[in-house]
């Protein structure tokens, strides 16, 4: 039986889709489709199972909550981000928030904040998920091409993890 915790987590994804935070899917996916077919390349899904993700998630947020005392000592968050989440509480259109997130300089940002803030909960939604992505975009990857859709905060990872690959051949 899922706990207090695991509930929330299950429905998060409804709950931030209702409230317009998640936009219409399939439309990038499309897109990449389309793409794929153009240059004559693959389309594959390349990220870890959504299922083992929120496991995982669970657990270090469970870990985080057991130690609240973790909570006390968080790093501010720099300038542009605190601006960001700010109007996360100021009742902001959220569609317009995610937006200002999605570029590189936000992201990266971002992300460095949250590995600074939450090493445990970055690890699950990015370094992992980047190198899993990497991968298999790599395994799958016919004629030296490949079209993939990734959220902007993993597009550094995956580069990253890439280059990594390319140094292991």
């Amino acid at each position: 039986m899922p706990s207090n915790f695991g509930k929330v987590l299950e429905a998060a994804p409804a709950l931030l889709k209702r409230i317009g935070w998640f936009p219409p899917q399939g439309g990038e996916m499309k897109a990449a489709l389309e793409e794929a077919e153009r240059i004559g390349a693959r389309c594959v899904y390349g990220d870890v199972e959504l299922q083992q993700t929120m496991g995982e998630l669970q657990s270090a947020a469970g870990q985080i909550l057991t130690n609240p005392s973790q909570l006390a000592d968080l790093p501010s968050p720099p300038g542009e981000l605190r601006d960001i989440f700010s109007g996360l509480f100021r009742s902001q259109n959220p569609q317009q928030i995610v937006e200002s997130v999605k570029t590189r300089d936000n992201a990266k940002q971002m992300t460095k904040y949250l590995k600074e803030a939450f090493p445990s909960v970055y690890h699950t939604m990015i370094t992992r998920r980047d190198a899993h992505m990497a991968k298999m975009l790599r395994q799958h990857c016919s004629n030296g091409k490949v079209v993939a859709v990734v959220g902007i905060a993993h597009v550094q990872g995956i580069e990253r993890e890439w280059e990594a690959l390319d140094g292991k051949q």
